[in-house]
């Protein structure tokens, strides 16, 4: 009964967001619903994972994210930023202002700018909502207000499995996808860094491929790579330019990477 009141809630008073990035969107989870599911599934993916021990390399991605949550529209909100030990190169976002970086991504990365442009694109997925957009479309609304009310959390931990997997469920629609290009790129600059960082990024990640694919194959599994997409980002960077100095410093990012490195010797690097 309670779950059902739930959903009546959300169909009566859907979470319209009618501004800026999502303007004339409708999603039927409310924002402080979001945030409380992305409570429940980021608690699910500590019981699944392990963070990186490295207080510098976390304080550092800290500062990183913030700073490009700090250009959404949903800035008010908490954010946090993890990252977890695992070789793998991949990144994903939980409803609700949750981003994990895997420490092969550090690892891979060649300079601050590619690194903040993964990070400023699962930010994007964030403030644009696609996670609670697919999550309904793929369990639907009964199911997405019982699991805000905690009612199943068998549910809880299979989403949590697949997100931190490759599974379909981790794999946003092209239009989310470009949509998170072009709203990181904003982020980017707005942060301070270059834009063209994700087109850089991206054909950092395909070189490596060619190389070493075992690695890298749960990010092309959930961020197709097209090359129409790299020439994309690439053109949009074109003419952008950073808003002033990030909030870290491009030296910063090398000893990181290096302590990386070192930390998890399996990580592709170049």
């Amino acid at each position: 009964m309670r779950a059902l009141l739930f959903v009546l809630a959300f169909a009566v008073v859907p979470g319209c967001t009618c501004s800026g990035v999502n303007r004339g969107d409708v999603n039927l989870v409310s924002l402080d619903d979001e945030w409380a599911l992305g409570d429940e599934l980021a608690a699910e993916v500590e019981a699944q994972t392990d963070p990186l021990p490295d207080a510098a390399a976390q304080a550092y991605l800290d500062r990183l994210g913030g700073a490009l949550a700090a250009q959404t529209e949903l800035a008010d909100r908490e954010w946090t930023f993890t990252v977890l030990d695992d070789a793998a190169v991949n990144a994903f976002a939980l409803p609700g202002g949750h981003v994990y970086v895997n420490a092969g991504t550090i690892a891979a990365a060649e300079t601050q700018d590619e690194l903040a442009s993964v990070v400023a694109h699962e930010v994007a997925h964030g403030a644009a909502r696609h996670g609670t957009e697919r999550m309904v479309k793929a369990y639907g609304l009964s199911l997405v207000a019982g699991l805000v009310l905690g009612d199943d959390p068998g549910v809880v931990r299979q989403i949590v499995a697949e997100l931190v997997g490759q599974s379909a469920l981790a794999r946003f629609s092209r239009s989310d996808e470009e949509e998170a290009d072009g709203l990181g790129l904003e982020y980017l600059a707005a942060a301070g860094y270059d834009p063209g960082g994700m087109a850089a990024m991206f054909e950092t990640l395909t070189a490596l491929r060619q190389r070493a694919p075992g690695p890298l194959e749960r990010w092309f599994a959930t961020h197709p790579l097209e090359e129409d997409r790299i020439e994309a980002a690439r053109q949009a960077a074109e003419g952008v330019e950073a808003s002033g100095p990030p909030a870290t410093d491009p030296k910063a990012f090398d000893g990181i990477r290096q302590r990386v490195r070192a930390e998890v010797p399996a990580a592709v690097t170049s």
